[in-house]
C-alpha cells in the first residue's frame, strides 16, 4: 500500500507540473513579422548606445511605427498601419542611423495578459516624441487611437 501511495503522490505531481508548463506555453503570445519604419520615439527613453542589459534592470524605448508590410499577422493587425511599440532593451539600443534606417524588419508581439505597458512609457503627448527621418511628413494618427505592439528583439535594417 505505501508503495502505490507514493506512485499515485508521484503521478498526481506529474501532472500538475505538465499542466502548468502547458499553459504557460499556452499562453505565449506569437511573433508577427513585419518591415516598415520607426516614424517617431519617445525623447525622454531613448537609449542609442545601451549595451546587453544584465541584471534586473529594465530598459525600454517607446516608437510609433508605420507598418508597410505584413508577413504573417492576424487580420485585425493587417487592416492597422501605425502602432505604439514598446521596445524592451536587451541586447542592445537601436543607433541613430538604425532608428532613421528606411526600411526596417520587426518582430513584434501582442502583449502579454500579465504584462503591464500601454506602450506610452513616462509620457502620453505626441509633442514629447521626436519624428525620425521617415516619419517627416507623416501625418500621425492621436497617440490614444494605436494599437499597442511589443518587440523583444532589435529590428533588422533591410539594405535598399
Amino acid at each position: 500500500m505505501p508503495r502505490n501511495f507514493g506512485k499515485i503522490v508521484t503521478a498526481l505531481l506529474m501532472l500538475s507540473l505538465s499542466s502548468t508548463v502547458f499553459a504557460q506555453e499556452q499562453s505565449e503570445p506569437k511573433e508577427f513579422v513585419a518591415e516598415g519604419v520607426v516614424v517617431a520615439f519617445l525623447k525622454s527613453n531613448r537609449y542609442p548606445v545601451m549595451g546587453p542589459v544584465r541584471g534586473i534592470a529594465h530598459f525600454a524605448e517607446f516608437w510609433i511605427v508605420r507598418i508597410n508590410k505584413w508577413e504573417d499577422a492576424p487580420e485585425p493587425l493587417k487592416n492597422k498601419v501605425y502602432f505604439r511599440v514598446e521596445y524592451n532593451i536587451y541586447e542592445r539600443g537601436l543607433t541613430d542611423c538604425e532608428i532613421n534606417g528606411a526600411n526596417l524588419r520587426f518582430k513584434l508581439r501582442e502583449r502579454r495578459e500579465n504584462e503591464h505597458t500601454d506602450c506610452y512609457g513616462s509620457r502620453r503627448e505626441l509633442s514629447d516624441y521626436i519624428r525620425t527621418t521617415p516619419g517627416q511628413k507623416d501625418p500621425l494618427p492621436p497617440l490614444d487611437s494605436l494599437p499597442c505592439l511589443v518587440a523583444d528583439r532589435a529590428p533588422i535594417v533591410i539594405p535598399e
